[in-house]
């Protein structure tokens, strides 16, 4: 029996039909995007039904899972939409724009018995998933993490909105929050720097910072995040130590394929790996699609979702008030 899927918004959304299109037992009912040249193009090219609305799709049929692709603003509404259909959901980071929303978007997914899963891909990508093993039975917890994790240029209105993307360092770097989340636990302090230093057309918003945060197993980490780089020199490089071993992640951004490690009581010896499929959204799409299968919960839900963005805000607040932030 075939899995029923829908795609709603097509920026990253074309991502998600391309990755639900490898698995033999899904079947996409329809793609919706409120542009129809965009809808025109994708429904195409990857020979999937169009809708120009959400409304008109549930009219034709109802999933048994939707990718909500659509910018942060909308997640709330769509969430809510779905979820009285009984629709499980995979939503696109970050959850939306404010922590209310996050609650609610929780709490009628829970009141419709579907489940809540958020896209943070990283925690699916076989770089990490294989570093968390290490940490886990082997290597011991990082104790000190440095991170690069600079974008280049996005120039879409949404993306700079408070509102909406709520810029680089909640859209974005929220990938690099919920990694950490997931690999070393929860946070208990941010002070960052940061500030408007490049895109003076989107001030105030805040488009670059360098953070630390200080976790509550007392590990620390340092985070170069925002718009600090442009995108054909843009890098993913993470740094991992602990007591037994050093960990270095490398590769483009958002591609974190090739991995070098040394044990520290050995340190003249390198071990190397290097990854397919390294951004992880094969697993994440395969996960989502497992759980509907399975009746499942998802490793990765609402709840994450909330603690990320209340970390990138805290981040946000400590730039703008030049002092440590409690999370």
């Amino acid at each position: 029996m075939k899995i029923k899927i829908a795609v709603v918004g097509l920026g990253i959304g074309k991502a998600h039909i391309y990755y639900y299109q490898q698995i033999p037992d899904v079947e996409i009912i329809g793609v919706v995007d409120t542009n129809p040249d965009v809808l025109k193009d994708a429904a195409e090219k990857y020979n999937v039904r169009p809708f120009s609305s959400v409304e008109e799709l549930l009219k034709s049929d109802i999933p048994d899972g939707v990718s909500i692709c659509t910018p942060p603003s909308s997640h709330l509404k769509l969430t809510q939409i779905f979820a009285k259909k009984h629709v499980h959901i995979l939503c696109e980071k970050p959850m939306a724009p404010r922590v209310s929303d996050c609650e609610k978007m929780i709490e009628v997914c829970e009141k419709n018995e579907v489940f809540l899963m958020i896209g943070f891909k990283k925690r699916f990508s076989p770089t990490y998933l294989f570093l968390k093993n290490k940490f886990e039975n082997e290597f011991g917890l990082p104790k000190w993490v440095f991170a690069k994790f600079a974008l280049g240029r996005v120039e879409r209105q949404w993306f700079w909105d408070e509102n909406d993307g709520g810029g680089p360092i909640v859209e974005n770097t929220v990938h690099m929050i919920d990694l950490l989340h997931f690999l070393l636990g929860e946070v208990r302090t941010v002070y960052a720097e940061g500030g408007n230093l490049f895109m003076p057309e989107f001030a105030p918003q805040i488009d670059s910072a360098i953070f630390t945060m200080r976790f509550k197993n007392g590990a620390i980490a340092g985070i170069g995040a925002g718009y600090a780089s442009e995108w054909i020199f843009a890098k993913e490089e993470v740094t991992f130590t602990s007591e037994k071993a050093v960990c270095e992640v490398k590769g483009p951004f958002d591609k974190p394929q090739n991995l070098q490690y040394i044990y520290r009581n050995n340190p003249s010896q390198v071990f190397e790996e290097k990854f397919d499929d390294a951004d992880g959204f094969s697993g994440e799409i395969k996960h989502f699609v497992d759980c509907i299968k399975n009746n499942s919960i998802p490793v990765v839900g609402g709840n994450d979702g909330l603690y990320a963005l209340k970390v990138c805000r805290a981040i946000k607040s400590s730039a703008r008030r030049k002092k440590p932030v409690s999370i």
